[in-house]
């Protein structure tokens, strides 16, 4: 019996972003799909297939009440946030996260730094022999 592996459902978070409050959970790219959307041409249509494709559920309401995730649902919708939510898909599945903070502490200095460095052999001036 071989494996199965299954496939991941990935939530996305939109804490501190335009979108704080915005709740979606999509179905994980296979290699394949993440080369198609590498080379998709990035399309207002492009975009809202790639993501109802992938889409599982949200949070997303309007005056009626709750959005579908159907490709009319999704055309609803702002077209930055629905942007959002497959940048975010791209990023969760590819495993890259937000850049560390650039407040780290510096370290001292290194210890290379104070190390004396003196030549390994005599200078060529000074083996000369003399004349």
């Amino acid at each position: 019996m071989g494996y199965r592996p299954k496939r991941r459902i990935l939530a996305l978070d939109f804490t501190g972003t335009e979108h704080d409050g915005l709740e979606a959970s999509v179905r994980g790219l296979t290699v394949g799909e993440e080369l198609e959307l590498n080379e998709m041409e990035w399309t207002p249509q492009n975009i809202v297939k790639a993501l109802v494709q992938r889409l599982v559920s949200w949070n997303v309401e309007d005056e009626n009440g709750p959005v579908p995730t159907t490709f009319e649902g999704v055309c609803t919708q702002d077209g930055d946030m629905v942007l959002a939510i497959l940048n975010a898909l791209r990023q969760a599945n590819s495993g890259v996260s937000d850049p560390l903070p650039s407040g780290s502490p510096s370290g001292g200095p290194s210890p290379e730094a104070s190390i004396p460095m003196a030549p390994l052999s005599p200078s060529p001036e000074s083996s000369a022999v003399p004349a």
